[in-house]
């Protein structure tokens, strides 16, 4: 893949886990880093997404998101992952969101937790905004 310097892509992050493979792509475009995430995150995999999202709020970019559109599977252990890179980037005044929610087992989880607000909505020109 050929990258602009404002779409600098990183190295991968690969975990195995009792249910699965989880990977980990990080890009940087349009002044965030975007964290492409798929497979399933639980108790295994879970540190590997920690620390991905930790390192791209170190960048120092204003938004980090959390590309979930390739996650078929997320436990408590991701979930937590999430709200504590969430605190870290509000503490740096930056913001985290998830975006692509696809699975229904992953929205369920945002929903029974009350955390959907972490969710963010799919731009205007996409078919989940306009229905």
């Amino acid at each position: 893949m050929h990258a602009t310097p404002d779409e600098r892509p990183t190295s991968p992050g690969t975990a195995f886990s009792g249910t699965g493979v989880v990977t980990l792509t990080t890009t940087r475009a349009d002044g965030r880093l975007t964290v492409a995430v798929t497979g399933e995150i639980d108790i295994a995999t879970a540190p590997l997404l920690s620390e991905a999202l930790h390192t791209a709020l170190a960048d120092g970019v204003a938004r980090v998101e959390a590309d979930f559109r390739g996650v078929s599977f997320c436990d408590l252990s991701g979930l937590n992952a999430l709200l504590r890179a969430r605190r870290a980037a509000a503490a740096r005044g930056h913001s985290l969101h998830v975006t692509g929610v696809a699975s229904p087992q992953v929205r369920k989880l945002f929903e029974m937790t009350g955390t959907t607000a972490m969710i963010a909505p799919p731009p205007p020109d996409t078919p989940a905004a306009s229905g």
